[in-house]
């Protein structure tokens, strides 16, 4: 199906909601937009809690089949963003509590440390830093951060008040900063 530059445009440009109004109607051209609009932060969020990356990317493209199956949202109810979060959320739940004695083993294995590499250095210093904190603060890093949602969409992707969102949110990046200050040479 080819479509003029009007209806791209409009595909481009339509609202979340409004493209998953579409999906439902059979429309994969707004199943293709949504999944732009979502791949990068989503793939980096889900490769955050599951750190295979061949099984992170099987928890993505289950997250994306449940977008194009599961009939749960509702537009009218709330914003597409933080459902999807919410459903990425669970797939990484129910990964790793599958998770087998293998990847417990791989995960247990130190990550190798080039010493000519600075910005290696550094980010595994952030991932050690992300795996010292409580789970509950690490997802919420991860939703503000990663995912780059609302303190709005936050709160009903975990289901408190917006406010709590942001008393614990500073509290993560408190109990973040002190985990990457613990990590830092002398």
């Amino acid at each position: 199906m080819t479509c003029g530059i009007d209806e791209v445009v409009t595909a481009v440009t339509a609202s979340d909601e409004a493209l998953t109004r579409a999906v439902r109607e059979g429309d994969m051209e707004a199943f293709d937009v949504l999944y732009a609009r979502y791949e990068v932060r989503l793939f980096a969020y889900v490769r955050r809690f599951v750190t295979d990356r061949p099984r992170a990317e099987d928890v993505f493209q289950e997250v994306f089949m449940t977008v194009l199956r599961d009939r749960t949202f509702d537009p009218s109810r709330g914003r597409f963003a933080p459902w999807l979060f919410t459903v990425a959320r669970n797939h990484c739940r129910m990964e790793h509590r599958k998770g087998s004695r293998e990847s417990r083993a791989l995960d247990a294995l130190p990550t190798p440390v080039a010493a000519a590499e600075p910005a290696y250095l550094e980010a595994d210093q952030v991932r050690l830093a992300m795996d010292a904190l409580p789970d509950a603060q690490r997802q919420l890093l991860l939703l503000k951060q990663v995912a780059e949602l609302t303190y709005r969409e936050i709160a009903s992707v975990l289901g408190v008040a917006e406010g709590t969102i942001k008393s614990r949110l500073h509290t993560a990046t408190s109990a973040f900063r002190a985990q990457l200050a613990k990590g830092e040479t002398p």
